[in-house]
């Protein structure tokens, strides 16, 4: 085994899932997968995903440039500090390339924007969730029991229709949730937990005009985090750090929330 091989990254297998590696490189990541087919069931499974979303998205791609994206150009307030240049951005681009977008090809710029947009979704939803798994008396603000109550509270604040997602297949029960100040505006958190007391959290906000994108994993330390953009909305599932678990989770949310 050669020592860029024993240097293998999460980005050079997502690379390789993407078709992205040059020739010495993808020889090299080839002979690592060879011998470790864990890794090659995870890029199974994000190829899987892509196709998913592709199924979904591509006939969107035909269509023509909504005359909204003209008038968004157009001065206006302030929007999130953290989304503002990365959706401006994507406005040029897309009226200038002529709209769509296709996940998983390099060198399609609005792609790397939204790229940037779900870091920040992520970022924030991992804040979110490392402040508020330790509280015990107030881990939520509204709780379960009020379901009802919580999903149209964070909708109507959210200005988009949101529900809880069941999870008990995964085994996750409900507990509650409350909202959340991102950069200014509203976000939401949804709190789970599971038979051993484990807590896994959605954090849901908005990231008008950004495109969709598959799913992304991250972690941070002993908390790991799927996240991706669909509808306008950014989500982000954090919880203990196993991958496998926590792309099973995602994909129940995603196919509850699409």
């Amino acid at each position: 085994m050669t020592g860029a091989a024993q240097n293998m990254t999460e980005a050079d297998l997502v690379a390789y899932a993407d078709e992205r590696l040059d020739a010495p490189r993808l020889a090299e990541v080839e002979a690592w997968l060879a011998d470790h087919p864990d890794d090659r069931r995870k890029i199974e499974s994000w190829r899987t995903q892509n196709a998913m979303l592709r199924a979904a998205l591509d006939p969107i791609a035909a269509e023509p440039v909504p005359a909204a994206l003209t008038v968004a150009l157009t001065p206006r307030a302030p929007r999130r500090a953290w989304l503002g240049p990365a959706l401006a951005a994507s406005i040029t681009l897309a009226a200038g390339l002529g709209g769509g977008w296709y996940l998983g090809q390099e060198g399609w710029p609005a792609a790397i924007i939204a790229e940037d947009v779900g870091e920040a979704v992520a970022r924030s939803g991992y804040r979110a969730h490392k402040l508020f798994i330790a509280e015990v008396r107030h881990a939520v603000e509204v709780g379960a029991d009020e379901e009802d109550h919580l999903v149209s509270w964070l909708s109507k604040r959210l200005e988009a229709p949101l529900k809880a997602p069941d999870l008990s297949s995964v085994g996750l029960t409900l507990l509650g949730g409350r909202m959340l100040p991102v950069e200014g505006e509203a976000g939401a958190q949804l709190m789970y937990e599971d038979a051993s007391g484990d807590r896994y959290t959605l954090f849901v906000a908005r990231t008008d005009g950004a495109p969709p994108t598959a799913f992304h994993f991250e972690e941070w330390g002993s908390i790991g985090c799927f996240y991706w953009i669909d509808r306008d909305l950014g989500y982000a599932l954090n919880g203990p750090k196993d991958r496998e678990k926590l792309m099973a989770i995602a994909t129940r949310v995603y196919e509850q929330l699409s």
